[in-house]
């Protein structure tokens, strides 16, 4: 086998909760996390010259080709650990929108990790692929992992859960048309924290066994809250506009995706879906309509 596609699926947080600020500068959090249907595709091939060189190409401009790229990374590191390897080629074909909450980045990181792991028949466990990701960046072992999980730490320790299921529900995406810094998200979070504690937030072992027993939607949004949407709504209007658009067409709950600016929609009715997609797609040029996986 010479060369292997791998799909590299966008994910949502149904819930986000920061409990504070660890030693080491980052955030602890705690928060549910679900794959998406929407995905970029990953191809790795062999360049068969004998040197372990790495060449990205991709279908869309702004996408770094070069080390800034999270899947130039995870090359790197699998290159670096058996000297037999040889040169790659990855093409990503972009469909996951970039700085969007959406993980995209760290979900073709992911994809290139197993890719490359299948492709050189290097034998790794997905425990030793998610312990690697875990260096390259928070998202990617949850990427790896994939399904629906709750996510601790870091954002790296994972305990796979029951998601809600790809079949009764749509869901709509909308990324406002300017992006925000991650860390400036987490960074006024802190600064604000005081304020933030006295703020709603999730019961996420609720959320979690609710999902596991199959309650709807209307029972589980007191716990589908992301923390960060005070702060992101804030800085990005657009992100309550949007929220309040999906509602008004009748979204059974509608929130931000990790720091944002990316807003989903989660409808049981499709009809209802399909035109909450028309008309945020006459605004908002990012706007996609997917499921679950």
């Amino acid at each position: 086998m010479n060369e292997i596609t791998i799909d590299a699926y966008a994910k949502v947080n149904l819930s986000l909760d920061v409990l504070g600020k660890l030693s080491n500068g980052y955030h602890e959090v705690r928060m549910v996390m679900q794959q998406l249907k929407l995905c970029d595709k990953v191809t790795v091939r062999k360049t068969g010259r004998g040197r372990r060189e790495i060449f990205i190409t991709t279908n869309v401009d702004g996408v770094p080709l070069d080390y800034r790229n999270l899947a130039h990374r995870a090359a790197q590191l699998m290159l670096g650990l058996d000297e037999i390897l040889d040169g790659v080629e990855i093409h990503i074909e972009k469909n996951i929108p970039m700085e969007a909450g959406l993980a995209g980045g760290s979900a073709d990181c992911a994809a290139t990790l197993v890719a490359m792991n299948a492709l050189f028949d290097m034998g790794l466990s997905t425990k030793a692929l998610c312990k690697l990701g875990a260096r390259l960046g928070s998202d990617v072992p949850f990427c790896i992992l994939g399904g629906t999980a709750v996510a601790e730490g870091t954002g790296t320790s994972l305990t796979p859960v029951k998601g809600l299921d790809p079949d009764k529900y749509h869901v709509v995406l909308c990324k406002p048309p300017e992006g925000i810094s991650t860390g400036a998200v987490y960074g006024k979070y802190s600064e604000r924290m005081a304020e933030m504690v006295a703020k709603p937030h999730p019961d996420i072992i609720s959320l979690v066994g609710g999902m596991s027993a199959g309650l709807p939607i209307k029972d589980l949004k007191k716990n589908m809250i992301n923390v960060l949407q005070y702060i992101t709504a804030e800085e990005r209007p657009q992100v309550r506009e949007i929220i309040y658009t999906m509602e008004g067409a009748g979204a059974d709950a509608a929130m931000m995706t990790g720091s944002g600016p990316t807003v989903f929609g989660i409808f049981e009715d499709k009809e209802k879906a399909e035109f909450a997609y028309r008309c945020l797609a006459e605004t908002y040029e990012e706007t996609y309509l997917t499921s679950f996986r």
